[in-house]
């Protein structure tokens, strides 16, 4: 008993040992640089979802090739020897017990054709075909959603860097005011109050730098992982030049954006694909109540040797017999057939069939309505983020512009005894939170303007003129 406790540490230990030394090694690497085009080309060979639909895209081809293959006839082959031994009843007149050893080797060929094989069949090939098309598009469109997920992650890291840098520099001011607020108290100028409102902002400050480095830190293994890429690994992100410029007048007119959009979208041309293979799924399930008229043919080819042949103790073989192996094939049975056949019962079947075809058929029909109904709905929507997003980017941009111009003020202010440490420590927030609304905007922006492209149907690297 106290030997499982041992190797269970001990294995335990080499585990512990193990993923150390792999932490190790991925720290011990050089860190390499990704681009935002390099992170798409990752999520899009590397994404679980895409590797999925490419899996299924890979089984729809094969289902293809399979109804062809009920085109096909069927072929068989036999090679037999046989050897028999023992009494045997022979004689057209009399019943005489004979007493025989026959060895016997052969082969038999045969092969039928259902001739209503192609009308029964034919369905389940368009059927596949279909289905095949509706797995195209459902790649493709899962691959334009792994890219845009790639884009959002590695912006969003941007954005939290960015985040990290203002509060940095807003950490940076604090403490300069702490320094000139202390002078100000050492000459008489400020009283010690103010000294300690300071000290208590720049540590509020400082513990925001924390809490930026934490949130951009945990963006950037979720990107990490999004990309499949071990998070421990040494990463350094480009940064990627931004799309701020405002779009054309054509971009504010949903209906031909929606019509755009339908004439595109990569899933709805997936939704009509799979309504037209379900449509033809119908057409196989009816096909099943057809007759089978089946043309065979057969050919049979044996040799026969007498080994021996006694009667009432008396060896009946009496001259030279052809050996075994030249015999086969010089004697041969050909047989070609032609039947009609159909089964009574399978009528059942059919019918239930028939029935659950249908039945997909009209969902295929609703999941195709509410496709379209959702890429109108995109469409309104990223128009709608857009507008907000490239409304919030002017705002930002004027807020920025009167709190630094506060901020300026407030401290030029402060320096000659006109304002108190509270107007410096709000002047100064307020400048911190606008350049912060001012990062975000930047990337609301060309985040509203992918996620257009991708409403669009178009892929989310494509730039919107």
């Amino acid at each position: 008993m106290k030997g499982r406790p041992l190797a269970a540490a001990l294995a335990t230990t080499l585990a512990a040992g193990a993923a150390a030394g792999a932490q190790q090694t991925a720290e011990s690497r050089p860190p390499f640089t990704l681009t935002l085009d390099s992170a798409v080309a990752l999520a899009v060979r590397g994404a679980t979802p895409v590797q999925y639909a490419r899996f299924s895209a890979q089984v729809a081809g094969a289902e293809v090739a399979r109804s062809y293959a009920q085109l096909l006839p069927n072929a068989a082959v036999i090679g037999y020897r046989t050897y028999d031994r023992g009494n045997q009843l022979v004689g057209s007149t009399a019943i005489v017990p004979w007493e025989s050893r026959i060895e016997t080797m052969g082969y038999q060929l045969s092969t039928s054709l259902n001739v209503l094989g192609a009308f029964s069949a034919y369905p389940g090939v368009r059927a596949a075909r279909e289905t095949r098309v509706a797995a195209g598009y459902s790649l493709a469109r899962t691959t334009q959603a792994a890219a845009l997920d790639a884009e959002q992650g590695y912006l969003q890291v941007i954005l939290g860097r960015r985040l990290v840098d203002i509060a940095r520099t807003n950490d940076s001011v604090s403490r300069e005011d702490v320094n000139r607020v202390a002078e100000l108290v050492r000459i008489g100028k400020r009283p010690p109050a103010d000294l300690y409102r300071a000290q208590a902002q720049q540590g509020a400050d400082e513990a925001a730098v924390y809490d930026a480095i934490n949130r951009q830190r945990a963006d950037q293994i979720s990107l990490l992982q999004l990309l499949h890429v071990d998070p421990r690994e040494r990463v350094t992100l480009d940064d990627p030049p931004l799309d701020t410029a405002a779009l054309g007048p054509q971009y504010t007119d949903t209906a031909v954006l929606a019509g755009a959009a339908l004439a595109r979208r990569a899933d709805l041309e997936s939704a009509d694909a799979q309504v037209d293979a379900k449509r033809w799924g119908v057409r196989r399930a009816g096909a099943e109540a057809l007759p089978r008229l089946s043309l065979g043919f057969s050919i049979l080819a044996d040799g026969r040797v007498f080994d021996q042949t006694l009667l009432n103790g008396s060896d009946q073989i009496t001259g030279m017999q052809t050996a075994l192996a030249p015999q086969v094939g010089n004697q041969t049975t050909t047989l070609v057939s032609i039947g009609l056949g159909y089964d009574l019962f399978n009528v059942f079947r059919t019918r239930v069939d028939a029935q659950e075809a249908r039945v997909a058929y009209a969902a295929a029909q609703l999941g195709a309505e509410d496709v379209r109904l959702q890429v109108t709905g995109d469409i309104a929507r990223a128009i709608g983020e857009y507008d907000v997003a490239r409304q919030r980017l002017f705002s930002a941009r004027t807020g920025l512009a009167a709190a630094q111009a506060s901020y300026d003020l407030t401290a030029g202010r402060f320096n000659v005894g006109f304002a108190t440490i509270l107007d410096l420590i709000t002047a100064q927030a307020a400048f911190a939170k606008a350049r912060e609304i001012d990062a975000e905007a930047v990337i609301q922006i060309s985040l509203s303007k992918r996620a257009l492209a991708f409403a669009l149907g178009l892929d989310p690297t494509d730039r919107l003129p």
